[in-house]
Parts: structure tokens; sequence; C-alpha cells
């Protein structure tokens, strides 16, 4: 490798002894290098070398900066989507140096198609401010970093296409390197049976006029080959693309298949879309959209008109707005989580580019990846898990399915095993499937002989089907709140043994009711469970993570893991003995529960629901050992402050202060013991007459925020005392 040093030195104001400092620092670590340091002031400054020029302007920098530029020879390359590396870069040092005005690069070129990319990860940026025009490029560089000569391709839209009615396309992203390839032959060697085509657009282009574009170049090849069904997979960028294309029906067309993955998508946006907070940041990755989409990296802010829209779109990849079934869609966005340090939501629960809630175009998305943004297009494991998900997903649509097994033309036994495979690819570790399969065996059995079982969502309905299937609790009919407004459905429970009185003509004709006074929503599934809940055939429970199951007017009362119809809050005896001697816990007894996904943790918090409330009706009866026992047992599956406050407060009750007062100093080891908390802590201290405790720890809180009013009045009342 070659490279030639270019280090200027430009004094133009600032303190003489700051200049003299800088140069004998870099005589220090320069002397015997070839070249002179370049030290941009507030006036900036000008590089020239080998026939390129960097200008910062004025204010590209608040104080005096270091500035090196390396020259480098890389390899050439060129990619199967058009893009060649020419083999020229320059490194501008350090890496981590950021512009509060970007340099203007130039340089004469040839070729129309020549721009500057920022490397990063194994490929490059190509740089959407890069532009040529009379032969001469140009080019705004925000920070430092390599930078390269490409070409772009020749020719932009679909490439790799060929005649037939099934195919799978890559949607690529702003970034550039041979992670499609290499995709593809994942995509090959794991079976998959149908060609793979590639749209490769302009990131200089918005992201609207990029899916009109999409549609654009589709319409002309179903003028070509007829109809076609296209698999999708879309990395970063294009996976907006993808869903402005597929959610705007004067632009859709009907030919995507129901398999639709996307990786790194930003659909709620990114703070690194601002040039603000990728200065202030540090992470490698935060100017990648302002390199990668220039003036129109406005549209991925957070508080956007475009991001804004893709929040009112993002149910329609369910396909629910479509007059045809067959178009709904299993979508997945895959994700990564790898700590930065930082104070975004990008660093610090997400990928460094994007957070995992903004990945979240539905509720339950598979669990995001141990990687970095790069390493999300990068990794073996995760184009597997796209192979994976896509030999799925195009297999079978949820609505066609359930509507087969609804109607008598599949078993129900085709929904658990549809759901076992899609589960145990969303959640990557077996013992987050396991322990939602475990709590689903627990829900199953606290239901009483022959009851029926009133279930909320995809977690407490799915795997219990997948248990009866294997035979347990066959007995228990399982109602799906959501599902219960589907005629087909109800219809279906019906013929299978449920005793709810009601006609298909009945069905097909109830609304839902929306009362604007009291703002009161009831569904169609509401007013079949008030008449399921009149009948004596059957007991009916609802589950403990059914959503105000108050609501239909019935006093509940807590069994294990499912609330009966009855007085008083909780049934001691049938709890107590669901929770020390019928309860399986197998699964998350040999786990840490932190460990587990953090809505299987949710799910599992419902044990300590269950036994905290089971705490709570014994310290009523003044039975506390009893009651500390069962709260001791809600530790086991999740330590949260109220549980130590409230032994704690037993143990005063019991007169124990001892006990009370080492269970509170656990508390406060614990990592979220925030100000608030501390003063709670302090209150039972002052009740315990330990007011010098309390005062230490109020003054705690002072240290930290020498503002806080409330700690120091509660100090002055204390040392009164």
């Amino acid at each position: 490798m070659n490279f030639f040093s270019s280090k200027w030195i430009i004094n133009v104001g600032g303190s003489m002894k700051r200049v003299l400092f800088f140069l004998v620092v870099l005589c220090v670590f320069y002397c015997g290098a070839p070249g002179v340091e370049h030290i941009i002031t507030q006036k900036g400054g000008v590089f020239e070398f080998d026939g390129m020029r960097l200008e910062f302007p004025e204010m590209s920098v608040v104080e005096s900066t270091a500035i090196e530029i390396e020259i480098k020879s890389t390899n050439k390359k060129t990619y199967e989507h058009g893009f060649r590396r020419l083999g020229t870069a320059f490194t501008v040092l350090p890496h981590n140096v950021s512009f509060d005005e970007p340099g203007l690069f130039s340089m004469p070129v040839e070729n129309a198609n020549t721009v500057l990319a920022a490397q990063i990860g194994n490929g490059f940026v190509p740089l959407a401010s890069a532009v040529v025009d009379q032969g001469v490029l140009t080019a705004r560089i925000w920070h430092g970093g390599t930078y390269e000569l490409i070409e772009t391709p020749q020719h932009y839209g679909i490439i790799g296409h060929t005649d037939g009615e099934r195919a799978l396309l890559v949607v690529t992203d702003v970034y550039v390197s041979d992670h499609v390839k290499n995709l593809t032959q994942t995509l090959k060697s794991g079976g998959y049976p149908y060609p793979v085509w590639t749209f490769v657009y302009p990131g200089a282009r918005s992201i609207r006029d990029n899916a009109q574009f999409l549609a654009h170049e589709l319409n002309k090849l179903h003028e070509q080959y007829g109809d076609f069904l296209l698999d999708i997979v879309s990395f970063g960028i294009g996976g907006l693309i993808t869903h402005c294309y597929v959610s705007d029906t004067a632009l859709y067309q009907r030919d995507f298949s129901s398999a639709i993955i996307t990786a790194g998508t930003p659909f709620f946006g990114s703070a690194f879309a601002d040039i603000e907070n990728a200065t202030k940041a540090s992470n490698p990755y935060r100017f990648f959209y302002i390199d990668g989409l220039g003036a129109h990296v406005d549209d991925i802010l957070p508080e956007s008109e475009f991001i804004a829209w893709v929040s009112t779109q993002k149910g329609i990849i369910r396909g629910h707005y479509y007059d045809n079934i067959e178009e709904n869609k299993n979508f997945a966005s895959l994700s990564g989580r790898y700590r930065f340090d930082g104070e975004f939501a990008e660093e610090s629960n997400g990928d460094g580019l994007v957070s995992v809630p903004a990945t979240m175009l539905t509720p339950i998305e598979p669990v995001p990846f141990h990687v970095d943004h790069i390493a999300l297009f990068e990794k073996p494991q995760i184009h597997a898990a796209i192979r994976e998900f896509v030999q799925l997903y195009r297999s079978f649509t949820w609505p066609v399915l359930f509507s087969k097994v609804w109607n008598g033309q599949e078993t129900l036994s085709k929904i658990p095993e549809a759901w076992e495979k899609e589960a145990r690819l969303i959640y990557h570790k077996p013992a987050d499937f396991d322990a939602l399969v475990e709590f689903n065996r627990n829900m199953l059995n606290s239901a009483p002989e022959n009851a029926i079982l009133m279930t909320n969502g995809d977690n407490d309905t799915y795997p219990a089907w997948f248990l009866q299937n294997k035979g347990v609790r066959t007995d228990v009919i399982i109602v799906n709140r959501s599902l219960l407004n589907l005629p087909d459905y109800a219809l279906f429970l019906q013929e299978h043994g449920l005793p709810l009185s009601v006609t298909r003509t009945e069905l097909e004709t109830m609304e839902h009711d929306y009362n604007k006074e009291t703002s009161e929503f009831v569904s169609k599934s509401d007013k079949l469970i008030k008449r399921l809940l009149k009948q004596k055939v059957r007991p009916v429970v609802f589950a403990t993570t059914v959503y105000e199951p108050q609501k239909f007017g019935y006093p509940l009362k807590l069994s294990g893991m499912v609330y009966e119809i009855g007085e008083g809050e909780i049934d001691i005896e049938k709890t107590k003995e669901f929770l020390y001697t019928s309860l399986v816990d197998d699964v998350v007894s040999s786990v840490i529960i932190d460990s587990l996904t953090e809505h299987i943790q949710n799910i599992v918090a419902n044990y300590a629901a269950s036994s905290f409330k089971l705490a709570e009706a014994l310290e009523k009866q003044e039975k506390f050992a009893d009651a500390l026992k069962a709260m001791k047992f809600a530790r086991r599956f999740g330590d949260t402050p109220l549980f130590y406050l409230r032994e704690a407060e037993m143990y005063t009750q019991m007169k124990r202060f001892d006990l009370a007062d080492s269970t509170l100093e656990a508390l406060l080891k614990m990592q979220n013991a925030d100000v608030q908390l501390k003063r709670e802590i302090a209150l039972m201290y002052h009740n315990m007459d330990m007011n010098d405790k309390a005062i230490k720890l109020l003054a705690e809180c002072l240290q930290g925020d020498p503002n806080d009013r409330e700690s120091l009045e509660l100090i002055k009342e204390y040392q009164e005392e």
C-alpha cells in the first residue's frame, strides 16, 4: 500500500501558546514523516493533494483542530449490481473528528458516474451530496474516516430478472458491499428454488421517488413477463421504499407474495438523521444517513411528515385494507442491539444507527440479534435467519390459514404447527420459547375442568393451542378475544362445543359500538363474551393476561393464573396450592430471568403478580409469615423495588426493624434505586425512628441534585424531630 501524508499548518488568529503547543506535540509525533500537519482554525483551511482539493469553510470547527490527510491505493473491485471501487482513497484523521460546516471536496473526473463514498464495514456508502458538473466532482465531507472514489451503476433499476411466475426481490440499502451476493448464496445453498432479483436505486433520490421508481421497474417487467409474485427482502432504507410501495394503492401492483422481510429499517426514523445529533455522538455509524441520503435525510427524522405517514400505514403490511384475503402479508423486521457509549436510544437500545423500537412495524417482531447495524447486513447468521423466514412465510398467511381451519378445510393442528415454526425463528434462544410454552401450561392448568378460557393475544393463545395439540388440557375451550370478532371463528367454536347462543345472521350483522360521550368502545367480541358469561354450561375464566376483564361487569377473583367469576379479590387457598404445588417452573427456575427476552420477562412477571396479590391478601389477614413467604416467592420471577418495599413494611408491622433495615439495604444496592425510591425508603426509616439513616439517604439525593428542594425540606423536618 502506498500513501502520502499531506499536513499543513495555518496560523490565523488564536493563542500563540496554543499554536506552539501543537507544534511541539506534532514534532514529537510526526518528525520524520513526509509533509506537515494542517491545523484548521475557525477561519478554515484548504488541502490540495494528488489532484484533489478539500476546502474547509469558516466555522467548520469551533477551535483549532489538527487534521491529517493520507492518500491510499486500495483494491479495485466490481460489484454484481454495478458499483465499482476505483482504487483511490484518502483518510481524514483523526477518524472521530466531525465538522460544524462540511468540507467541500473537489477533483476533475472523466466519468460522470464517478462519485465519492465513505468506507464503512466491508463496503461503503456513496455520498448523496456527490455530483459531477462540467467534469468536476464535488462532495461534502462532514466527518473523519476513509473516503474512496467509486463508479455508480450505468443504469439503476431491477437487475438479474428472468421470466417466471415466482422470484425473490432484494431491495438494497444505500450501503454497498457483498452482503446481497452472500445472501443470495445462502438462499441457494439452503434450497430456495427461485431466481433472485435485485433493485438498485440512487440514494440521492427521496424514498417516495424510489418507491415510484420501483413501481415503474416492476410495471416494465410485468409488460415483459406477465404476472409474477415476489418474495421480498429489504435492507435498511430499502425497507422504507418497500413499505412505501406496498402501502400506496396507486403504486402497488399486487405482485408481492406473503413473505416480506426487512433488516435494519428505521420505520420510525433515526435521531442520526439530524446533523447536530450525529456530531454529538461518537459511534462509527452516526453519519451513515447524512452521507447516504444527503438532502433527503430529513425524511427519516422521527418527527418528519414521511415517518408520520409510515405510522398511519403500519397495519397495511398485514393486508388489512385489501379486499383479497390472499394479499395479507407475513412480515418480519430484523433488528440489532449492540451497546455503544452514548446518550441516544440508537446507541443504548439499538444497532448504533436505528433503535429497536424504531424497527418494530408490528407489535411482535423477531428478537434483536446481538449485532451492530453493519453486521446485521453482513453476518451469515442473519442471512440464514432471512432464508428461514422467507421459506416459512411464503408458504402460508395467517388469515388464509384461519379461514381454512374455521371452514373445515384444515385441522386446527395446522395453526400451532405453523406458530411453532414462526416462534422458534422469532425467539433465537430456546429458553424464550420454552418459558412461553411453560407459562401457557400453567395458565391452562389453572383453569377449572371444562372451562372456557378467555385469552388476549398471540402469546397466550398460540402456545396454548400448541399444548392442546400435544394432549394438554383438551377439555378447555380457548377463546381468543380478538379472533372472536370474526364470524367464522365464533361459529367454529360453537360447532366444537362452545355454548354460545348466536346465529350466523346475527354474527354477520353485528357491529362494534362506540359511545362518543363516554368514549366507551364495545367490540363485537365484547358482546359475545357477555353472552358467554350468562350461560351455565361451562365455567368462564379469564387469563391474567387479558386486558380489562372487569369491564364485563362481573366480580372477578384470582385463582392461580386465571380470574374466576366470584366475590373477593383472590381465592387464597387455590392460589397457594397452585403456586407452591402445581406450578411448573422447570424452565424459569433454570435461567436468569433477566437473560430472557423482554416481553417473555413480562409474561413471566405474571407469576410474580399472582404471588404479590397473594402476599397482599395474607398481609390483610395479618398472616405475616405466610405473606412474607409469598413475597419471597414473587421475587423468584423478577426483583422489583415494590417487592422489597412491601416486604420491609411487613417487617415493620411485625416490629422486626432489623429485618426491615436489611431488606431496605438490599433494595438500595439495586441499580434502579432512583431519587423517588430513595425518598420512600427514607420515609420508612423515619417511621422506624431511624432518622440518621433517613437523613443520610436524603443527603445523597441532594448531592446528586443540589436543587432538590423536596429532599432538603424532608431533611429539615427530620432534623427538627
